[in-house]
C-alpha cells in the first residue's frame, strides 16, 4: 500500500469514528455551546441546561435550557426566530429534566409551522426566566 493510500484510509477512519459518538451533557454551559456554537453573551445568565446529539451525520438532537436573558436578547431572538405566541396544546415531554418546570403564567413561543416536533421557547414575563425546548430528530 503506497503512502498516499494509507495516510486516506487512516483519514477516512478517524472521519468514521469520530461522527459515530453520540454527545450527552448537563452543564449548561456546554449545553449552550452545542446549541449556539459559539460561548454566551454576557446578556444570558446560564442556569441549567440538557443536550443530546445522535451519533447520526443528520444532526437529531434534543435539548432543554434554562437561561435568563435580557429582555433585548429575548426580544432580539424572538425577532430573528420568526416566533409567534403558541396557543396550541403542548405537553412537557416525559423526559424532561427535573428542573424543567415553566409556570403556569409563562408565555410560550413556537415558529407557527404545521410541522411540528414540539419545540417550544418559554419565557416568565415575571421571573425573567426562559426554558428552551428544541428536539430535531
Amino acid at each position: 500500500m503506497t503512502q498516499k493510500k494509507h495516510i486516506l484510509l487512516i483519514s477516512y477512519l478517524i472521519i468514521f469514528l469520530t461522527s459515530c459518538s453520540e454527545i450527552r451533557t448537563d452543564s449548561a454551559i456546554e449545553t449552550y455551546r452545542y446549541w449556539a456554537g459559539a460561548d454566551p453573551a454576557k446578556d444570558i445568565g446560564l442556569i441549567n441546561g440538557q443536550y443530546w446529539q445522535s451519533s447520526h451525520w443528520t444532526k437529531e438532537y434534543i435539548l432543554y435550557l434554562q437561561i435568563k436573558p435580557t429582555k433585548e436578547w429575548l426580544d432580539s431572538f424572538i425577532s430573528q426566530n420568526k416566533l409567534v405566541i403558541d396557543k396550541r396544546n403542548w405537553t412537557k415531554p416525559d423526559d424532561s429534566p427535573i428542573w424543567f418546570e415553566p409556570s403556569d403564567n409563562s408565555l410560550r413561543y413556537s415558529d407557527g409551522k404545521d410541522f411540528d416536533q414540539g419545540t417550544r421557547y418559554i419565557y416568565d414575563s415575571i421571573s425573567g426566566i426562559c426554558f428552551l425546548y428544541e428536539i430535531q430528530l
